[in-house]
């Protein structure tokens, strides 16, 4: 598969640089590590990085798609176990007997390599009842079963079930089980886990904790060239800079824009072209955060366009704010929304400086007002 090709990658050749990472987290999977943090950006590669794994250690796995969930409010218990059992579904096909025994599960019924949620009866499923069954099944195989949440902090809005406590007991208990949550919400997802809370199930459970960072320039620069010659194509040094000071180091706009520019061209007007798609795609996702959040919704967007307008530190940013609502704002309120920004990703704090990671974001609140 080529650097260019937009899909995630399965293939250790086809992923650009993330040796170390890489090591890192086959290392967890073969050892079975209970809990596996896989942290970065959207659009760093988290997804090549665990399919490129999974396919080299080759363990049974079961991957949710947390983000399905995205525009939502709460998740409900019920909608939970459905994205969760069409997800283990995808496992029976390679997991010989493990039909047989999940089929011996409350609520849950299996047709072949398909597993349903059986709501012909009153009694659902538990989660723990069906991860206990599928470590019975690892445990007997000799194998570790890889149980993963892709963009996990969406996780936070189950409704009708305390999932700590389940993944406490999965730690403790379920020795053949490696868990591992993706999520490019970082600040949320440690929310959500509440690792370092004394009152919280998880605390003190340790955690391999792997991050993916954006491209250094020169690694951008490499990435580029090497895609492009791939095709036989020795691209024009000053478009390569050019692209690589719109989009930066995030590895899905360098190829987003290398995909493009195969069949366009590689020229200004293609990296023009790319902002503007990913400009349409970062949009919807701030209006999916806002969407939840309507009260905070204006002031989130007034504080993101102050730092997008080199407004950096916490002083700076709500005399900006203060002056555009024009009224004072309490201190515990005004770093609250900066928290909960920073939490999402949309905003990273370095030596209580505060820098919006995503360059396409940036962009985006510069040149529309109205957002």
């Amino acid at each position: 598969m080529p650097l260019f090709d937009p899909r995630p990658k399965s293939n250790r050749r086809d992923l650009y640089d993330r040796e170390i990472e890489l090591s890192l987290l086959a290392k967890g999977f073969r050892e079975c590590s209970p809990l596996i943090l896989l942290l970065g950006l959207r659009r760093t590669g988290k997804t090549s990085l665990l399919q490129v794994s999974l396919n080299e250690t080759n363990l049974p796995n079961v991957i949710v798609n947390c983000r399905v969930f995205e525009e939502k409010n709460s998740i409900t218990y019920y909608e939970f176990l459905e994205v969760f059992t069409r997800s283990l579904s995808k496992l029976l096909k390679r997991a010989r007997g493990l039909s047989d025994l999940l089929s011996k599960v409350k609520g849950i019924k299996v047709a072949g390599f398909q597993l349903e949620l059986d709501t012909s009866r009153k009694e659902r499923p538990t989660i723990t009842s069906i991860l206990e069954t599928i470590n019975e099944w690892a445990m007997n195989q000799g194998l570790c079963v890889i149980i993963g949440f892709d963009e996990a902090q969406e996780l936070a809005k189950l409704r009708g079930i305390r999932i700590l406590p389940v993944l406490a007991y999965v730690y403790d208990h379920l020795k053949n089980i490696s868990m591992v949550f993706t999520g490019s919400q970082i600040g949320m997802l440690y929310r959500f886990l509440k690792l370092h809370d004394p009152n919280a199930p998880l605390y003190g459970r340790v955690a391999l904790e792997i991050r993916l960072n954006k491209f250094s320039y020169d690694q951008s620069i490499d990435f580029l060239e090497k895609g492009f010659l791939e095709y036989g194509i020795r691209a024009p040094r000053t478009i390569l800079e050019h692209a690589v000071s719109v989009l930066d180091g995030i590895p899905g706009w360098l190829t987003m824009f290398g995909y493009y520019a195969l069949t366009k061209g590689v020229t200004t007007r293609v990296v023009d072209e790319v902002l503007e798609k990913a400009m349409e795609m970062v949009l919807q996702e701030y209006k999916n955060y806002l969407r939840i959040r309507p009260i905070a919704a204006k002031r989130y967007t007034l504080i993101l366009r102050a730092v997008a307008e080199n407004h950096n530190s916490w002083s700076s940013i709500k005399r900006y704010l203060e002056v555009i609502e024009g009224k004072k704002i309490s201190d515990y309120v005004f770093t609250q929304l900066l928290r909960n920004l920073v939490d999402a990703g949309f905003l990273e704090k370095k030596n209580n400086i505060y820098q919006i990671p995503d360059p396409i974001l940036k962009q985006l609140l510069l040149k529309h007002k109205h957002i």
